[in-house]
């Protein structure tokens, strides 16, 4: 996260970088817990996205930039 500096002038520009998940590992859902399956203990699938739009996103990268100017 980067922070503006304060100048002690009146005008004051701040940008912030946030990022999630940057590498962009998989997030796996629960294993499997049937013990008569073959595939018992293994992962499966993936987890949901989060946000209300990213219902189909499996691997939730997410980096979001941020500048603001004050005045």
């Amino acid at each position: 996260m980067f922070g503006g500096v304060n100048s002690g002038k009146k005008y004051n520009l701040t940008l912030t970088v946030s990022a999630r998940n940057l590498l962009n590992h998989a997030n796996y859902a629960v294993p499997s817990g049937d013990l008569s399956s073959p595939l018992f203990g293994q992962y499966t699938s993936l987890t949901g996205g989060f946000g209300p739009n990213s219902a189909s996103s499996t691997y939730e990268r997410k980096i979001d930039l941020q500048l603001r100017f004050q005045f």
